[in-house]
């Protein structure tokens, strides 16, 4: 990838039929002391990822904060990562309380230069599969931009398999599924139906077992904000030999370490750690919170050391 400045007044327009491929960092959002984004901080984060030849960036997802991040915002996350990783896809949450607010979002990402977006469902309220089916509709109907289903059900409410593969046969730019549930059925069944449709893993802990069952095109990973060159090698095995042993042992102790603490706290601890961003938290810590970031802290720069030079 290249460092450069692009043009943001260019609408970037992706052919639905893209394939969607390979290792994305869902990149953190760092903020300033003040709560307003911190853009030195995450162009940084986005030059040293670059070093590691990933396929792409995702924005505005869980990992960064997407509910706490403002249309403004996303406009800045999109630009800055489209200046300094052109050849990245760049993959933004387009997540709101409602439909104007969903639509509003996507094109304010269009603009920035984003090559799909990512929709994850209404978080706060709970709603029904037929909710859901209503809203995605309603988006794929306004948005021009190649949609990838967002399931996040820790979160927000929960896609069913049905519901994702008859929203894919109703409508040609909903081109695949970001799936953070931990559960591999969405993306079974999608590959059990023969379906062309990007099946992405969105929960670290679901990829391995996704790469032994030949089930996923390509993960959007917290841990590759983190840990990029351990993401892309562990992907690169296919979930098989020696080596896929050994990454997947590594991973599944990373996260074990990062468990404590919510999500994305302990990413933005080892970012911090490796010099990506710096850290930042909606509120202050707890007195509690302020030891396991610490032992966090202390643990990863032992084990990164040890595990990675």
């Amino acid at each position: 990838m290249r460092s450069g400045s692009a043009c943001p007044a260019v609408l970037c327009k992706v052919n639905p039929l893209t394939s969607f491929r390979g290792v994305y960092a869902a990149l953190l959002s760092p903020r300033a002391s003040d709560g307003e984004l911190d853009t030195t901080s995450f162009r940084q984060q986005v030059i040293e990822l670059n070093r590691f030849s990933l396929r792409g960036y995702a924005i505005n997802g869980a990992t960064g904060e997407f509910t706490i991040v403002s249309d403004a915002d996303v406009d800045e996350l999109v630009r800055v990562a489209r200046q300094e990783a052109q050849d990245a896809e760049i993959l933004c949450g387009i997540g709101a309380g409602d439909l104007r607010l969903t639509v509003r979002r996507a094109r304010v990402a269009q603009l920035a230069g984003a090559h799909a977006t990512l929709l994850p469902m209404p978080n706060f309220f709970p709603y029904r599969e037929d909710d859901l089916a209503a809203y995605i509709s309603a988006v794929a109907s306004s948005v021009e931009l190649p949609i990838l289903l967002y399931n996040l059900p820790q979160f927000t409410s929960g896609l069913h398999v049905d519901t994702v593969l008859s929203l894919f046969a109703k409508h040609s730019n909903i081109v695949g599924i970001k799936d953070s549930s931990g559960s591999l059925d969405i993306v079974r069944a999608m590959t059990a139906a023969g379906l062309t449709h990007a099946r992405l893993i969105g929960n670290d802990s679901a990829l391995s077992a996704a790469l032994v069952e030949s089930v996923c095109d390509g993960v959007v990973s917290g841990v590759a904000c983190t840990l990029p060159e351990l993401m892309s090698s562990l992907f690169a095995t296919g979930g098989h030999g020696n080596a896929f042993e050994t990454k997947s042992h590594l991973l599944n102790e990373f996260i074990d370490h990062l468990g404590p603490l919510p999500t994305p706290w302990g990413l933005k601890v080892t970012s911090a750690v490796r010099h990506f961003t710096r850290e930042s938290y909606p509120f202050p810590l707890s007195t509690t919170r302020e030891v396991e970031v610490t032992e966090l802290r202390e643990w990863f720069r032992g084990w990164y050391k040890q595990t990675h030079t």
